[in-house]
């Protein structure tokens, strides 16, 4: 299962893999909100959801 997480800026991101997951919480928490997030709060944040297949 997928698993989401949702900035409170509007950023979005959904993947499939943990590590895939926490690397775009962390990149997006540094470039845009000048922030460390560690893996287990990135992990935190997340919630489980559907995966999507956009064609």
């Amino acid at each position: 299962m997928a698993k989401q997480v949702n900035c409170d800026c509007g950023f979005m991101v959904r993947a499939q893999s943990d590590d895939e997951l926490v690397e775009h919480v962390q990149l997006h928490a540094r470039e845009i909100h000048q922030m460390d997030v560690p893996r287990d709060k990135a992990l935190e944040m997340s919630k489980p959801v559907e995966a999507t297949v956009t064609i």
